[in-house]
């Protein structure tokens, strides 16, 4: 749930304040995490989230590519951040990334979009290389090239942990423990 102001040819912003408010009232009910989104939202996300931020039992700002001190922000009201590859398309992306804190980071690929593209800067940091062929010629077992798949997880965690300077390892447990707490709570240890 969430605003998106590059979106307002589809629905105008005050038609998306309405119902993001009102998901609020929902996810207030159910209590259940929330999968945020907010895209060029001029701080409107980052104030409404603030105001309702008592009845939110946790939640993902899913798709994250703001700046180092919306992130900050946004983890100061205790919410978790969503990397996948549209927030590493630049140099000022791989810096914004490595500065999350390693307790607040959650992996994502949103696919089919949001890939690691070959020339973006985060591609020299992957390791991990699969088949890939293109759509039209798809066959079982490979790639489809240039959609995102679950498996590009994978891909996010090598960037991260290189910009981070950080193990894979440790990033992947710290990564999966994260998502644990904030959508599983009760499994959390």
């Amino acid at each position: 749930i969430g605003l998106d102001y590059d979106r307002t040819q589809f629905c105008d912003k005050d038609i998306q304040m309405k119902w993001f408010l009102r998901q609020l009232e929902l996810a207030k009910d159910t209590k259940l995490p929330i999968i945020f989104h907010n895209r060029n939202t001029g701080g409107d996300f980052e104030r409404v989230v603030r105001e309702h931020r008592d009845s939110i039992c946790g939640g993902v700002v899913h798709s994250f590519t703001g700046d180092v001190q919306e992130m900050q922000a946004l983890v100061d009201l205790g919410l978790y951040i969503g990397i996948n590859g549209c927030a590493l398309k630049t140099e000022e992306g791989l810096a914004m990334a490595a500065q999350i804190p390693l307790d607040r980071l959650v992996l994502e690929t949103d696919a089919p979009w949001c890939g690691l593209r070959p020339s973006g800067p985060a591609s020299k940091h992957v390791k991990t290389k699969w088949a890939e062929v293109k759509r039209d010629k798809f066959v079982r077992g490979t790639m489809v090239k240039d959609r995102q798949e679950p498996a590009h997880t994978l891909h996010i965690a090598e960037v991260l942990a290189a910009v981070r300077d950080v193990p894979l390892k440790e990033l992947a447990a710290a990564t999966y423990s994260n998502t644990i707490k904030v959508l599983f709570p009760a499994e959390a240890v």
